[in-house]
């Protein structure tokens, strides 16, 4: 999966989620195809404003 792909993935969870949101809560939606490690280091990887999502 493409970062552009997974900021659309991680943005859309995040725009549909009624309480907290976590990158274990994000691949446990998608029954795990994308690990929370993957989400994390993608977050980590650079710095992001909100004009990003």
């Amino acid at each position: 999966m493409k970062d552009e792909q997974l900021l659309d993935l991680y943005s859309d969870y995040l725009i549909s989620a009624f309480g907290l949101t976590t990158a274990t809560g994000l691949s446990a939606l998608l029954n795990g195809d994308i690990s929370h490690d993957r989400v994390q280091r993608f977050l980590a990887n650079q710095k992001r404003t909100s004009a990003d999502l």
